[in-house]
């Protein structure tokens, strides 16, 4: 490891190409970064715009608990309990497996 880091040091056009790269990378995922956060300011935003202007007008039902617990329920049967079997992909264009 102290051979790379002596190699990079001693070749300043090496350390440029590693800076400029770092720095590429650093700013690609920054800006990736700014618009998540931008789109999510803006989701905020119209939230916020919903609830001060059409709060009145159009209010947000109320959730059933029980409603929830039923779906609940449903869903908890289509989830299987060991995730390392293979699921069913829709695939019909395969032959089946022979275990």
């Amino acid at each position: 490891m102290q051979d790379v880091v002596n190699q990079i040091t001693a070749n300043p056009l090496f350390s440029l190409v590693l800076a400029l790269v770092a720095f590429i990378l650093i700013f690609l995922i920054l800006k990736s970064l700014f618009r998540i956060a931008l789109f999510l300011v803006a989701v905020f935003m119209l939230y916020v715009g919903y609830v001060y202007f059409l709060q009145e007008k159009y209010p947000i039902p109320e959730i059933d608990p029980k409603t929830v617990d039923e779906w609940t329920q449903k869903v908890v049967d289509l989830v299987p309990t060991d995730f390392s079997l293979n699921l069913e992909d829709s695939n019909f264009t395969r032959p089946d497996r022979k275990d």
